[in-house]
């Protein structure tokens, strides 16, 4: 069942009137999504940590690791449609509830030492896949909470948040690990995404509120409305440009995979260094959370993207001609920068440009579409770089300048035109 908010007003509250429009629900909403992002932190490393506990096996530790992701190929289509038929805002109640239960069941089994490698693993991929629906919803909710004036705005907060809690998260993480308590983490993330659910709660009375409910339909139609939703994406030209552009972005850029493998063994940094490096990389991302709303404002958000996305290229490229860990650490902190910037704008065109009774499925298919290019592109860079006899500073210096003359042909091809 689909529910819709009144297009014509995407940040009004519905039923919350006029103090719907106030900064307190609002405010409140932002803060427990970044709350519920820290939790997100948390997992990226604490399940991965539990599971070596477990076991040494290398592909049991990269299947944990990468829960999210194989979530959104194995349900990241269908999530975009129960979203688009269902009420976004239930689904993050939900979602929230199941998480904060999955990580408060893996804390309890592992006080109780019942813990096995494939129950970690289950609950992980869980865990991933009510990732997946949550972070799908969440889309649809902050287009219709926020006014389209303060997309970028909102959508910037998040994004500060989700790049912070990948410093925070595995850093309280590592300190637990290592006073012995790895499973705090658990009940920590647990705590995250609870805190998340009551922030939900609290401003419920203010939420959108759908102006009426459509017919129901049945599982068989959710084939025929995933492929409307694909319809609609390839109708729009803007969008189109922006997907292509994106996925050979995409592939070009698993060859940041190597950052860590370049520090170590061609330059022979220290792993301390080596640490700064990766560091360095965050630390744009918070830099580039931060700055792009006022850059939209300034340059506008297409010609941003375009910039952004060329600027990424010219950091990867530059990262062939990088002989220090200073020199290293600049070109990924211009990465990092550059990559959250496109990614974040990029989001907030899709929000402005795309119906809200499809923003669901059309979210979840282009996140499906990044993420599987994803692989193939690190097989590509570890392939040529084997080729190349262990030496990945080629493989930076194409994949820039792919990266580059796609955000020019992408600009020539439609994009100047908005």
């Amino acid at each position: 069942m689909s529910l819709r908010a009144r297009p014509a007003q995407p940040g009004q509250a519905g039923q919350g009137g006029q103090r719907g429009r106030g900064r307190w629900p609002r405010g409140v909403f932002l803060s427990g999504q970044a709350v519920s992002l820290l939790g997100d932190g948390l997992a990226v490393l604490a399940v991965p940590l539990l599971v070596l506990d477990l076991t040494r096996n290398p592909l049991v530790s990269a299947l944990s690791a990468a829960s999210v992701t194989i979530g959104y190929l194995m349900v990241g289509l269908p999530a975009g449609v129960l979203v688009d038929r269902l009420d976004a805002w239930r689904v993050l109640l939900v979602t929230d509830a199941l998480r904060a239960a999955a990580f408060a069941a893996l804390f309890g089994f592992a006080t109780a030492g019942l813990l096995t490698v494939w129950l970690v693993l289950a609950i992980a991929f869980a865990a991933g896949a009510c990732s997946v629906f949550f972070e799908t919803a969440l889309v649809v909710v902050v287009k219709d909470f926020f006014p389209a004036a303060r997309l970028i705005q909102a959508n910037s907060v998040l994004e500060l948040a989700s790049q912070l809690s990948l410093v925070a998260g595995p850093a309280v993480v590592g300190v637990l690990a290592a006073v012995g308590s790895i499973s705090l983490a658990l009940l920590a993330d647990a705590l995250t995404f609870a805190i998340s659910l009551l922030s939900l709660l609290a401003v419920g009375r203010w939420r959108p509120r759908p102006q009426a409910r459509p017919p129901s339909r049945g599982w068989r139609a959710m084939a025929t409305e995933l492929r409307a939703g694909l319809r609609y994406l390839a109708s729009v030209r803007v969008l189109v440009i922006l997907t292509a552009v994106q996925i050979v972005v995409n592939l070009c850029l698993a060859v940041e995979k190597l950052i860590v493998f370049d520090a170590r063994d061609t330059l022979g940094l220290t792993p301390s260094l080596v640490a700064v490096v990766v560091a360095a990389g965050g630390a744009g991302g918070v830099a580039g959370a931060l700055s792009a709303s006022r850059l939209a404002g300034w340059i506008g958000e297409i010609r941003l993207v375009v910039i952004a996305i060329a600027a990424t290229g010219l950091a990867i490229a530059s990262m062939s001609a990088a002989g220090s860990a200073l020199s290293l650490a600049a070109a990924n902190l211009g990465y990092g920068w550059a990559l959250v910037v496109a990614s974040l704008v990029n989001r907030t065109q899709r929000q402005r440009i795309v119906p809200r009774e499809m923003l669901g499925r059309v979210t979840s298919v282009v996140r499906v579409l990044f993420l599987a290019v994803d692989p193939l592109g690190v097989v590509i860079a570890g392939t040529a770089t084997a080729a190349l006899g262990g030496d990945p500073r080629p493989v930076f210096l194409a994949a820039g300048i792919i990266v580059v003359a796609t955000a020019a042909a992408g600009w020539l091809a439609g994009l100047r035109r908005g």
